[in-house]
C-alpha cells in the first residue's frame, strides 16, 4: 500500500528511493504499536537470576516509571524498524530484479532464495548497531540515566569501546535475519503466485 500510496504503477520499475520509503514507513507503523512489547522483551533478556513470569517485569517496567516507561527507547525502536524494513523490502526487490535484468536468474525459487539471501545480510549489517544501542538506552534504570538519547548513546558507547562493537553479535544477528527473512519472502512469493497477488 505504500509503495502504491508513493506513486508506484509498475513494481518491475519502480525507484529505489521508493522501495525504501515504504518499507521505512511500513516499519514505522508497526513498531510504534508494538514497543511495549519489545521493553518487556529486552527487560526479560537482560534480566539476571532465576526466570520470572512476564507480568513481574510488566510491574517492574509501570513501576520504574509508570506507563510512559513502556515507550522507553521508542524514537530508537522506530528508527531500527525503519531502517530494517526499508533495507529488506528495498534490497531483496532490487536485487530480484537486477538479476532478471540482467539474464542471471529467471523468476522461480533460485531467484527469491538469491534475493531474500542478500537481503538478510544487508538486514543484519544495517541493524546491527541500532540494536546494541536500542538496548542500552531500554536497559537504563530508573534515575540512573546514562545516555542523553540515540546520539548521544553512539558517541560514547563508540568513544569508550571502540567503532567495532556496535557490530558485536552481528553472527547471530544474521542467524536471526537470514533464515527468516529468506523463509518470509520465499513464502510471500509462493502464496502470491498461488493467489494471483501482485508482487512486491
Amino acid at each position: 500500500p505504500f509503495k502504491r500510496m508513493l506513486g508506484e504503477t509498475d513494481s518491475s520499475k519502480t525507484e529505489l528511493w521508493v522501495k525504501f520509503t515504504a518499507g521505512a514507513l511500513a516499519g514505522i507503523a508497526g513498531s510504534a504499536l508494538a514497543n511495549p512489547t519489545d521493553v518487556i522483551k529486552v527487560r526479560m533478556q537482560a534480566a539476571e537470576g532465576p526466570s520470572r513470569p512476564i507480568m513481574s517485569h510488566v510491574r517492574e517496567v509501570l513501576a520504574d516509571g509508570g506507563w510512559q516507561a513502556f515507550y522507553r527507547g521508542v524514537n530508537a525502536t522506530i528508527i531500527r524498524a525503519a531502517i530494517l524494513n526499508a533495507t529488506k523490502l528495498a534490497a531483496y526487490d532490487e536485487t530480484k530484479y537486477m538479476l532478471k535484468r540482467n539474464g542471471i536468474l529467471e523468476e522461480g525459487m533460485p531467484l527469491h532464495f538469491v534475493a531474500s539471501m542478500f537481503a538478510g545480510v544487508m538486514v543484519a549489517a544495517t541493524t546491527s548497531p541500532v540494536d546494541l544501542i536500542r538496548t542500552r538506552i531500554m536497559n537504563q534504570p530508573r534515575g540512573e540515566k546514562h545516555y542523553n538519547g540515540m546520539l548521544d548513546c553512539l558517541r560514547k558507547v563508540v568513544r569508550n569501546e571502540g567503532i567495532s562493537v556496535l557490530y558485536r553479535g552481528f553472527t547471530p544477528q544474521w542467524m536471526r535475519f537470514g533464515p527468516f527473512t529468506i523463509i518470509q519472502f520465499m513464502v510471500w512469493e509462493k502464496m502470491r503466485n498461488m493467489y494471483g497477488m501482485k508482487g512486491i
